[in-house]
């Protein structure tokens, strides 16, 4: 690569843009930590300015999306098969349910939600994301703590179906 091709290269994140997603999230960590969350923020594994909480039902990050304020709501089930004595059993368990957890998600699932098995945790994780205008950063507390536990619901759903 040459000197040129270096130069052309953006730098990613500018702290420029940065400073300014902070300014401009900073509405929305206040909102939350007034409603009870434990809110902070951080840089996401792709190098966004983001609001991040972690409750004891889920976890939220909130970054600056298209249009507005994009949220990403989760909630997961840890340790699964953990109860399997046999880890052969425990390991074929959670490889048919990374085959029926896409299955079961286009039954139960709308667009803006996905269901995955997560490696790490051994288990199930939902996750959903949508957006809300600028304008309705005070809006956030309330939409997270009402949708918090109907993804919970999808987590414990997708649970039972794989029975």
């Amino acid at each position: 690569m040459s000197d040129n091709d270096l130069a052309n290269i953006p730098e990613s994140p500018e702290p420029e843009r940065l400073e300014e997603d902070q300014k401009t999230l900073e509405p929305v960590r206040q909102a939350l930590r007034d409603d009870g969350f434990w809110a902070y923020g951080t840089i996401d594994e792709s190098n966004r300015w983001s609001i991040a909480v972690d409750d004891e039902i889920g976890r939220v990050d909130v970054r600056i999306g298209k249009d507005g304020f994009e949220i990403e709501m989760r909630s997961s089930s840890p340790g699964l098969y953990a109860e399997e004595d046999s880890p052969w059993r425990q390991q074929s368990r959670s490889r048919l349910a990374r085959m029926q957890i896409p299955r079961i998600a286009r039954g139960y699932l709308e667009d803006h939600q996905t269901a995955m098995w997560d490696d790490t945790i051994e288990g199930i994780t939902v996750v959903e994301t949508v957006e809300m205008p600028f304008h309705r950063a005070a809006d956030i507390p309330g939409y997270v703590r009402k949708r918090l536990p109907d993804i919970e619901d999808l987590v414990t759903l997708i649970e039972r179906e794989l029975g």
